[in-house]
């Protein structure tokens, strides 16, 4: 692969579940510089997301680490919660003065429409949408496999057979979620050890 960081571009990625962890791995293995991004709707979560998460720094090549934490409303709709990160990566990308932002998008999962109408909302706040996941392809499985995450494959149907998008729809909602989920950042430096896990957790618990 891409020697990690060879693009010397920075660009912001966010892990929620594992698929998008499988993203941002995908986002690191193509030579970008990731600041990555955090959320979680329960406390409950935070082990399984930070053992995620544990498993994708070490791919980067820094010696420190940076992670950025946030706090979104439990039970949000699959489309909603995209919406959300669309949002809260635009305005964690202008603030940091980055370009790019990474998303966990693909045909195979969500719906065409649905696709197009968040890459455009990318495009309209001037920056570069970057879709890692565009095919779900062997290179991605076996990205999953490195991490552990080989077993949640299976479970992936397509969204749209049981969702209708309306491109109609309000986007106030997932700009207020945004806005609540800014007021919760927690910012974690990391230095990089042979298993992080317990330094995340604990840092994280020392700033609540």
């Amino acid at each position: 692969g891409i020697p990690n960081n060879s693009q010397n571009k920075k660009i912001v990625c966010c892990i929620f579940d594992e698929l998008s962890a499988v993203s941002c791995l995908e986002t690191i293995k193509q030579g970008f510089d990731v600041k990555i991004v955090i959320y979680y709707a329960k406390e409950s979560e935070l082990l399984r997301l930070v053992k995620i998460v544990n498993q994708i720094i070490h791919r980067t090549v820094q010696s420190k680490i940076n992670l950025e934490f946030y706090k979104i409303s439990p039970g949000l709709p699959i489309m909603l919660l995209t919406e959300v990160t669309i949002e809260l990566l635009s305005r964690i990308a202008k603030l940091n003065g980055i370009k790019r932002i990474s998303l966990s998008l693909s045909t195979l999962i969500h719906p065409i429409d649905f696709l197009e109408e968040m890459v455009m909302r990318v495009y309209n706040e001037t920056l570069i949408p970057y879709l890692p996941l565009s095919g779900l392809d062997t290179n991605i499985l076996e990205s999953a496999k490195e991490i552990g995450l080989d077993k949640y494959f299976p479970k992936i149907k397509k969204i749209s057979k049981s969702m209708y998008y309306n491109s109609k729809q309000s986007r106030k909602k997932p700009e207020k979620i945004a806005e609540q989920a800014i007021m919760t950042r927690k910012i974690i430096l990391i230095k990089m050890g042979p298993n992080n896990v317990h330094d995340i957790l604990d840092a994280i618990r020392s700033k609540q």
